[in-house]
């Protein structure tokens, strides 16, 4: 599969799913856009990243900040002409500030407020900012793709995940509006998720030493690497729509009956 001359632009890439889903796309041709707002996590990622390629790039925005995403989008005018795909991957919930040193099981009135609103001002928030300032480049090819990582349904209502579950379910129903806004524009909106918890930098000190004391899986950080790659393909074509769960990646390509040699 050869992604040459394909353009991607993941936000929250310079660690986690949205580095190595980064990294997959890179070492299939595509040109890859690294993006964070922690300058030194995004150069160690770009470091180790463009080792012997040309074509990776790092791009430092804050997905919160409307200047910071104004300014990405001026930036990326300048030094490209058209973007294939974005991936809107950024995304904080227990490693949010304030909440690191509460309990796995903390009652949602111990949830700082200043915590509250960084979760909904980058999971959905910044979601809408950054699509906002970048869709302007796929609806001018009339092409392109969006792609919001979110979490498993069940998160969104579960005990103890709020607000991380309701911002991510606000993500979504933006996402379902923006396939109908988007349709005759010729560009798809989907989303996808990893299907549990997943080995990242976002999650909390806590809960992951609550998974790994209770024997509970934990999902590797590449599980979505498949699934955005698929998305990338010709064979995704069309699709709009859709929240395809990366542990069940296969099963979802089973069930619309497509064939990818990729999937293996």
């Amino acid at each position: 599969m050869d992604l040459k001359g394909y353009v991607v632009l993941i936000t929250g890439s310079s660690s986690g799913m949205g580095f190595e889903m980064a990294k997959e796309l890179s070492a299939h041709g595509a040109t890859v856009i690294l993006s964070g707002k922690d300058r030194t996590k995004l150069d160690h990622a770009y470091g180790e990243l463009s080792k012997g390629k040309r074509n990776v790039y790092k791009l430092r925005m804050a997905v919160r900040d409307e200047h910071s995403v104004s300014g990405a989008a001026e930036w990326f005018e300048r030094h490209f002409d058209h973007l294939d795909m974005l991936v809107n991957n950024a995304g904080i919930g227990d490693n949010a500030p304030g909440l690191e040193e509460l309990a796995p099981d903390h009652p949602f009135y111990d949830i700082p407020l200043s915590a509250f609103r960084a979760i909904v001002e980058t999971n959905f928030i910044g979601y809408f900012l950054v699509t906002s300032k970048f869709v302007p480049f796929m609806i001018k090819r009339r092409q392109g793709s969006i792609v919001y990582v979110s979490t498993s349904t069940e998160t969104m209502t579960r005990k103890g995940q709020l607000p991380y579950g309701p911002s991510k379910a606000a993500g979504e129903a933006m996402s379902a509006i923006l396939v109908k806004e988007l349709q005759d524009k010729g560009i798809t909106v989907n989303v996808i998720c990893p299907g549990g918890f997943t080995d990242t930098p976002m999650a909390g000190t806590g809960v992951k030493e609550f998974f790994q004391k209770n024997n509970l899986p934990i999902l590797p950080a590449d599980v979505l690497n498949k699934v955005l790659l698929f998305l990338a393909s010709s064979r995704a074509k069309g699709i709009t729509g859709e929240k395809i769960v990366g542990k069940d990646f296969g099963k979802w390509m089973k069930d619309k009956n497509i064939i990818w040699e990729e999937i293996s």
